[in-house]
């Protein structure tokens, strides 16, 4: 069933995919909400749009992120939608787990999403229900070379995510994962290696945003060519698993 526009917060708001989703989102009637860490960048994004507001936010502070909820909620009445869309990223050198990075890869994807929800949960109690998702990604279907970080705390989000569709379907509270592949942004323009199948940001909103208010399914995927790869990957025994990463490494 379709849902009609509402109030959506979009966490990681004022770039990437975040950004694109946002500007998607008003067009189609929604009051959007935008977070993040970068007020200029949050302000770029609504400067032409009146049905986009900001509200500046570290996903590592609990507190802000509870202020946070509380302010929308007593703007705006209620909280439909909630797409946690924060992500940090760093290529890391095969053999590398260094603690530093993965405190701050850890405390801003999986960490990030945790004091999110928790905040948005409660709301949606208050209010009786409502819709949670959260941009993990294909890399988190299973571990990756050069991305123990951020494959790790994708693979943990979409696990996070499964229990949470279960366990608050009861309340009304529907819960969604999205899953895309490589999508142009700042983040991939960083990369040294070939990414198949790269997207253009505005086919990924595009396909989040239909995903996200055309449907209740809990996974949106794309694209699948590449979903289907990873998947396939994923369901190899471990020792041609192994095998494929291996290659993999001398190549990236």
């Amino acid at each position: 069933m379709a849902q009609p526009p509402g109030i959506v917060w979009i966490i990681g708001g004022g770039s990437g995919i975040g950004a694109a989703v946002a500007r998607l989102m008003a067009e189609r009637g929604w009051t959007v909400i935008i977070s993040g860490r970068r007020q200029d960048r949050l302000a770029d994004v609504a400067s032409d749009n009146a049905r986009i507001h900001t509200l500046a936010l570290d996903v590592t502070n609990a507190g802000a992120v509870s202020v946070a909820v509380q302010r929308i909620a007593a703007r705006h009445g209620r909280i439909d939608l909630v797409l946690f869309g924060a992500a940090a990223w760093e290529p890391m050198p095969v053999g590398d787990y260094g603690l530093e990075k993965f405190s701050t890869i850890v405390d801003t994807n999986f960490m990030g999403f945790v004091r999110v929800a928790n905040a948005a949960i409660a709301q949606f109690r208050r209010q009786g229900g409502g819709q949670l998702a959260a941009i993990a990604s294909v890399a988190g279907y299973f571990g990756l070379p050069r991305a123990a970080a951020y494959s790790s705390t994708k693979a943990a989000m979409i696990n996070l995510l499964e229990t949470m569709r279960t366990e608050l379907a009861p309340e009304r509270i529907v819960v969604r994962m999205i899953a895309p592949g490589f999508v142009k942004s700042e983040a991939t323009a960083r990369n040294d290696f070939s990414m198949p199948f790269l997207m253009e940001t505005d086919d990924a909103a595009r396909r989040i945003v239909d995903g996200l208010t055309g449907s209740e399914r809990f996974e949106i995927a794309f694209p699948l060519r590449m979903v289907w790869l990873m998947k396939a990957i994923r369901l190899l025994p471990y020792p041609m698993f192994f095998a494929a990463m291996t290659r993999l490494i001398r190549k990236v």
